[in-house]
C-alpha cells in the first residue's frame, strides 16, 4: 500500500478522533418552584460545628534510591484523631424550606434565557447525527480491512478508502453540521441539570455558604422576575 495513502488515511482517522462528539444532551430535569410573589425572600442560614473524628494516614519508609510507590518501601497506615470543621447552609423562600436545586435555579436571573439557548444547540447538535453516524461506520469498517490485510490485497485497499472517508464524514459533522455544538451543549446542560440537587436539603461547605448568602442577597434586591407558580426546566 502506498504510504501516502496510508498517511492520508491516518490523518483523516486522527483528525476525526480530535473533533470528538456526542448526541444531543438531554433538556434538565424540571426542578418545580414554590408559588413565586413580589414580596417573599430568599433566606439562607448556615452553621459550623468542628468535631473531632479519626483521619486515616500513610507514611513510607524507602532505601536509598527509591520513592514512594516502590515495592522496596513499606507503607505504614495509622490513624489520628484531628479536628473537622464543616459547614451546612440551608434555605427558605418565604416560611417554605427549599432544596439547593430549588435555590440554584431561583437565584439564576438567566435560567430560562439559558434553557432556550441550550434547546436550539440541541436542535443544531441533532444535524450533526447522521455524518457521525456514518463516519463512526466507515472508520470501523476501514478498520476491519486491515485486520483482513494478510487475506488479500484489496482489503487494506477499501480499508484506506473507508477510512478517509468515514474520518471526512466525522469531521464534516463536527465542523459542518454542528458536531462542535454537542459539547458545547453538553457542558450547557451539566450547568443547567440539578435533578440531583434537587434532593439535597442542605448544602455543604465554607465557600458554598458564601456563594449562597451572595445569590440570596442579588436575588431579594432584584425580586422575583417569574410569573408564580412557574416551574423551569421541563425535560422532554
Amino acid at each position: 500500500m502506498n504510504r501516502h495513502v496510508m498517511n492520508t488515511a491516518l490523518f483523516a482517522t486522527l483528525a476525526a478522533g480530535a473533533a470528538c462528539y456526542g448526541s444531543a444532551p438531554p433538556r434538565p430535569a424540571a426542578i418545580p418552584l414554590p408559588e413565586l410573589s413580589d414580596e417573599a425572600t430568599i433566606s439562607v442560614h448556615s452553621e459550623t460545628n468542628t468535631t473531632i473524628e479519626n483521619r486515616l494516614k500513610e507514611s513510607w519508609t524507602c532505601p536509598a534510591g527509591h520513592a514512594e510507590g516502590s515495592p522496596q518501601c513499606t507503607r505504614t497506615t495509622y490513624e489520628v484523631a484531628e479536628p473537622v470543621t464543616r459547614t451546612e447552609t440551608t434555605a427558605t423562600y418565604g416560611a417554605e424550606p427549599i432544596s439547593y436545586g430549588q435555590f440554584r435555579v431561583l437565584t439564576d436571573p438567566d435560567y430560562d434565557a439559558k434553557v432556550a439557548r441550550l434547546d436550539a444547540m440541541r436542535e443544531k447538535c441533532k444535524g450533526a447525527n447522521l455524518p457521525r453516524y456514518v463516519g463512526m461506520g466507515l472508520m470501523l469498517g476501514g478498520a476491519a480491512g486491515w485486520i483482513l490485510a494478510p487475506y488479500g490485497k484489496i482489503f487494506p485497499q477499501v480499508g484506506t478508502v473507508a477510512l478517509v472517508g468515514g474520518g471526512t464524514s466525522y469531521a464534516f459533522g463536527y465542523y459542518g453540521y454542528g458536531g462542535k455544538t454537542c459539547n458545547e451543549a453538553r457542558a450547557l446542560y451539566h450547568q443547567l441539570d440539578f435533578s440531583e440537587e434537587a434532593g439535597w436539603k442542605s448544602a455543604w461547605g465554607a465557600d458554598t455558604a458564601a456563594e449562597m448568602k451572595r445569590l440570596s442577597e442579588e436575588f431579594n434586591n432584584r425580586g422575583a422576575r417569574r410569573a408564580p407558580g412557574e416551574s423551569l426546566g421541563f425535560s422532554d
